[in-house]
């Protein structure tokens, strides 16, 4: 096959993408990995050993949701493996980063401000499947009782 190359190169310029907005997301396991996190060090994790993840956003074109659990937080461990429908055996909970790599789960995302006044998406909480299908969408707002008119309604007031 030949090529044709050009004298003057086109200049790819990537488009920088925004934060994934507040609200509940459906979401991608794009990368998953094990890892020491110098952050996540305490006394019952010396060495701040995590599950790293990075999320991306099924729809839209948002920057990755990064999000390292620590393995002496069981419970963030759990609500991410309710998520992708993995069961804790006798109260252990083995997660492997091959089993989470392209898994789609529902999560709640919120915004932090750094001390810098950096704006950053992160996970609130991982949503299991069952409240999920519950959850309504961000956009929709709930009708209440009181914004209803009734029929035949015969009032004063113009509106």
């Amino acid at each position: 096959m030949d090529f044709v190359i050009e004298e003057q190169q086109a200049e790819y310029t990537p488009s920088e993408r925004g934060i994934v907005p507040a609200g509940v997301h459906s979401m991608m396991i794009k990368h998953c990995e094990e890892g020491p996190n110098e952050y996540k060090r305490c006394d019952e994790n010396p060495s701040g050993d995590c599950i790293k993840l990075r999320l991306a956003t099924v729809q839209g074109d948002y920057k990755f949701v990064f999000d390292d659990i620590p393995k002496h937080l069981g419970w963030r461990a759990k609500q991410l493996a309710e998520a992708v429908g993995i069961v804790p055996v006798a109260g252990r909970l083995s997660l492997s980063p091959d089993e989470l790599a392209g898994q789609v789960l529902t999560v709640e995302v919120s915004h932090y401000t750094s001390k810098a006044g950096k704006v950053s998406a992160v996970v609130k909480r991982y949503v299991p499947p069952s409240a999920a299908a519950a959850t309504p969408s961000v956009k929709a707002k709930p009708r209440t009782a009181a914004a209803r008119i009734p029929a035949g309604s015969k009032s004063d007031i113009p509106f």
